[in-house]
């Protein structure tokens, strides 16, 4: 018996190597279980567990290594059980046990002798005063467990706290300062020192932390591409591991114009997130996911996921607000912007807002709000330094202008952020500029160059597959305001009636009254020869007036 357990442990350490976790468990398991392991084998069980998804298995692994590391007396290695225990737990959303576990990690450490500090429980302390706005008070605890882990030789607790005190001194408003503990931290990552569980984990923070807190897309791009190579060369992790992972590769890819390949990893990573630790992470997952089948012109598809999102406890703007302005409800983009503006405070959840509430408060006729935004947006830009804040800016401050008439101020703004979308290779972002672009060439009387322009972006939005954009720019090709002879408000009526609304329902949403919407409705008929609300919402479709409206490819209209 004692032969053959030891042939399954000799072979769970070559799958634990060759990353193949659950393999690995299998193994383990044959060597005798959680009851029947010896420590250290317990502790790469449960690691191994964590990792390939078994939640249950690595709880009970890492409780029962806690208990024979501190029968043994080994403070520091029991310690670090329980920072795993509180994590598992957290990412549960089970706070209450997680945190019983970091108040016995505490008491460990209070206990501990001088060379025997444990660092981990000081991670999760770390992450209490980040979490409550206590940067400052975190940064010598993080130092603390630096300075434990160059002791130790722990690699993984040295790019945690490393990469946990650039967090904080970026939140601190400490720029250079924290992003080179971050390049640092990413350095034990790349090089791949750390372990498995702890690379996706700092990836995904490293991602986040530079896109939300500096908006840097220079790093978040090198970063995500490192992740993705990364995720080529392992097998899948179990739910919160992977799936989190997945979905900071796909928003990267997404700005990159690989949407369906985004869209696919998405759906992965929403399934993956559906259940137990992927609680606290799917919101964003299901975000990027409407954000993904948006930009593709599947309407109910993207309302569907915005919703999921607000279940999740995740984000829906400014995404949502887009998606009803693209279906011609101005009143209810409007609301749901101001909405947005009015009760975010962090600078960088403004900062993704406020581009697009220039765009849909324009459309709303709110001048004046528009260019209070695009004014805090200037301000954003210059503390953040962040090239894509750069161009944002000045495309809004572009977009404002067109809507002024002021083509000469436009151009050299739109210029500006056509160059800095380019160097960023954004695609999508370039092309829509590109249509500004345009706009001001025909204020100018220059149709030439505008229709080069037009071109530019309709062959970048053939590519992308952005069906909608595609629709608008071959209508300005057309030269017509709207197609078919349609006014603007019909064409708003005209696309809710494809969503199934009725006359009353068009009213509320576009604050007329239903004799107005009857009216509408009648022109409508008129002049797209058709003598019923289905054939109008049939009619709509097929010539691509209500592209938005549409599910994928072949789909009819859905009501959401």
């Amino acid at each position: 018996m004692a032969d053959a357990a030891a042939l399954h442990l000799a072979r769970a350490a070559d799958l634990r190597r060759s990353a193949d976790w659950r393999s690995a468990c299998e193994e383990f398991r044959s060597a005798g279980g959680v009851e029947g392991l010896e420590v250290d084998d317990l502790e790469r069980f449960a690691e191994c567990a964590q990792i390939a998804g078994f939640r249950q298995e690595a709880i009970a692994a890492l409780e029962r290594s806690f208990a024979l590391r501190m029968r043994a007396g080994k403070i520091r290695e029991a310690s670090a059980s329980a920072f795993w225990l509180w994590e598992a737990y957290v990412l549960n959303g089970e706070f209450a046990r997680g945190g019983g576990w970091m108040a016995k990690a505490r008491q460990l450490a209070q206990g501990a002798g001088a060379g025997n500090a444990p660092g981990w429980p000081l991670i999760a302390e770390a992450y209490g005063l980040i979490g409550s706005g206590a940067y400052e008070a975190a940064l010598p605890v993080l130092q603390q467990a630096r300075e434990v882990a160059m002791a130790t030789g722990d690699a993984d607790l040295h790019a945690f706290s490393t990469l946990l005190g650039g967090r904080a001194l970026l939140k601190s408003g400490q720029r250079r300062e924290g992003l080179e503990r971050l390049d640092e931290a990413m350095l034990g990552v790349l090089s791949g020192k750390t372990s498995p569980r702890v690379t996706s984990l700092l990836f995904c923070a490293a991602i986040g932390t530079c896109h939300e807190e500096v908006h840097d897309d220079v790093r978040v791009r090198e970063w995500s591409v490192a992740l993705g190579s990364w995720l080529h060369r392992v097998p899948p992790f179990g739910r919160p591991f992977y799936g989190n992972c997945l979905t900071y590769r796909a928003a990267d890819l997404r700005l990159a114009g690989r949407w369906r390949e985004a869209l696919a990893a998405l759906e992965e990573a929403c399934r993956l997130l559906a259940e137990e630790a992927g609680a606290l992470v799917v919101g964003h997952a299901h975000y990027e996911r409407a954000e993904s089948h948006r930009l593709l012109g599947h309407a109910a598809d993207a309302e569907a996921a915005y919703r999921a999102a607000a279940f999740s406890g995740g984000p829906t703007q400014p995404g949502l607000a887009l998606l009803r302005l693209s279906l011609g409800d101005v009143p209810a983009a409007a609301a749901g912007i101001l909405r947005a503006l009015s009760e975010s405070e962090a600078r960088s959840v403004r900062a993704e807002v406020l581009p697009a509430a220039v765009t849909v408060l324009l459309a709303a006729g709110e001048a004046t709000k528009a260019r209070e935004a695009a004014d805090e947006l200037a301000q954003l830009a210059e503390a953040f330094t962040s090239d894509a804040l750069r161009a944002a800016c000045a495309a809004a401050s572009g977009e404002i202008a067109i809507a002024e008439q002021d083509w000469r101020g436009a151009l050299p703004l739109l210029r500006t952020a056509s160059n800095l979308w380019r160097s960023l290779a954004f695609p999508y972002e370039t092309a829509r500029t590109a249509m500004l672009i345009a706009k001001a060439y025909r204020l100018a009387g220059d149709a030439e160059a505008a229709l080069i322009e037009l071109a530019f972006a309709r062959e970048v939005f053939r590519g992308l597959g952005a069906g909608p954009d595609l629709a608008e720019v071959e209508r300005l090709l057309r030269g017509d305001p709207a197609p078919y002879g349609l006014t603007s408000r019909e064409v708003e009526v005209l696309k809710l009636v494809t969503l199934g609304l009725t006359n009353r329902a068009i009213a509320d949403r576009l604050y007329l009254s239903e004799r107005t919407v009857h009216r509408h409705l009648s022109n409508i008929f008129v002049k797209l020869g058709v003598a019923s609300r289905t054939e109008a919402a049939t009619c709509a479709v097929d010539r691509g007036i209500v592209i938005l409206a549409q599910t994928p490819a072949g789909g009819h209209p859905r009501r959401p």
